[in-house]
């Protein structure tokens, strides 16, 4: 009993993490209507960031160095949006110029972090040492402190959204771009603080799982994969369905892990997803587009 325990709130903590880079997924798909195929590179770049500003040069203490993340990590998000993706919407068929456009951002970014932080992937000490018994269960206070702090990204974003002005109007754009601009929303607006969002938040799950996983150039990859089936299996769009989907998939992770290895992970979320979406296409809380 005392190592399901241990299995349920390693699963648990990681599942959080994931949420957080699925969310910021979802949010550009549910905005935009497009997949951000650097996700996952940005997951690595902010991982990398987060490295520089800590233990791989500035040595700055998580006080000084987390805001600092977040500002980065936000202003390159925007920029990304308003130099990269908004050009392109002068296109008959930008949805798919823009999903091709951030594929090859995601190799550019990938060698860019291989020529300047090299082949061998870097450790991220854990910012928080030691253990806690719960139940006698032994259990690291650093995937505490993990879930801890994801639960409460989690929390903020969700009332941003529901009760601030500028959330519902990222909620109006989601639902309806046209109408929400037909009613003053400046939609440009709200893709730049989308994108920047985004990537703030993907970013800040490469800072929470780079002590679990290193950080490696091509590391993104599998993350992106993740984040992905998260996003489809909850419904595109859906931010409460991939808060779902995350929790779900990230704790069938954490008992595979257990019993038959990491590396029956992946197939083993795809085979869910093809069942779930077997029974219900769109996902589990995603609607049919017109």
């Amino acid at each position: 009993m005392q190592q399901y325990i241990e299995i349920f709130i390693g699963g648990i903590a990681q599942s959080a993490v994931y949420c957080i880079m699925a969310f910021g997924l979802s949010l550009i798909y549910g905005t935009a209507r497009i997949l951000n195929f650097a996700h996952g590179s940005l997951y690595t770049t902010g991982a990398y960031v987060a490295w520089v500003l800590t233990v791989g040069g500035l040595g700055l203490p998580l006080v000084l160095a987390v805001p600092l993340l977040i500002v980065i990590l936000f202003t390159a998000g925007a920029a990304l949006e308003r130099v990269v993706v908004r050009p392109l919407r002068s296109l008959r068929d930008w949805k798919m110029s823009t999903m091709m456009v951030t594929l090859g951002l995601a190799f550019v970014l990938d060698n860019a972090n291989l020529l300047i932080f090299g082949p061998v992937a870097k450790p991220m000490p854990a910012f928080i040492d030691g253990t806690v018994t719960i139940f006698g269960a032994i259990i690291s206070s650093y995937r505490l402190a993990v879930l801890g702090i994801a639960l409460a990204v989690l929390a903020a974003l969700e009332i941003f959204l529901q009760t601030t002005r500028f959330g519902q109007a990222v909620r109006a754009v989601s639902q309806d771009t046209q109408g929400a601009a037909q009613v003053g929303i400046d939609v440009n607006i709200i893709f730049g603080f989308t994108f920047g969002l985004s990537v703030v938040l993907t970013g800040l799950a490469g800072f929470l799982l780079a002590p679990i996983y290193l950080i490696s150039p091509l590391g993104g990859w599998v993350l992106f994969l993740k984040a992905f089936v998260i996003v489809v299996f909850g419904g595109l769009g859906s931010t409460r369905g991939a808060v779902i989907a995350a929790f779900t998939l990230g704790l069938i992770e954490a008992f595979v892990v257990h019993h038959v290895g990491a590396s029956w992970t992946l197939p083993i979320w795809l085979v869910t997803l093809l069942v779930v979406l077997m029974i219900r296409p769109q996902g589990l809380m995603g609607v049919w587009e017109k």
